[in-house]
């Protein structure tokens, strides 16, 4: 069972890093990544103010990477380095604190904007 968290972390790590991938590229080339914002059924071309949608949606992408990216580490090292049950439980409840935060947040944008 342990084996099936340990990856579920990795998996959270991996994503964490993928946010931050995402963050520095729409960043760089002002696209918004349709993978981590908006889902099947919408396209950038959709957008009815760009501009905006970006500069609201970029720090919640930061946030939510960021919050990923740690979590993923400290449960990386407790399920494979050396167990630490109370730190690893309290970054747990925050990442999933952000998680829906980020999921809840990042709809009403795309119900305003798109």
């Amino acid at each position: 069972m342990d084996d099936f968290f340990g990856i579920i972390s990795v998996m959270v790590f991996g994503c964490g890093i993928y946010g931050l991938y995402a963050y520095i590229q729409m960043k760089r080339d002002g696209h918004i990544n349709e993978t981590l914002l908006l889902g099947k059924n919408f396209t950038e071309q959709m957008c009815k103010d760009k501009e905006a949608y970006m500069s609201k949606a970029m720090p919640a992408v930061l946030v939510f990477a960021v919050a990923a990216t740690l979590y993923g580490a400290v449960d990386i090292y407790h399920y494979f380095v050396a167990p630490i049950e109370v730190i690893d439980m309290i970054g747990m409840v925050l990442f999933l604190i952000v998680l829906v935060w980020f999921m809840v947040y990042t709809t009403r944008l795309k119900n305003k904007y798109f």
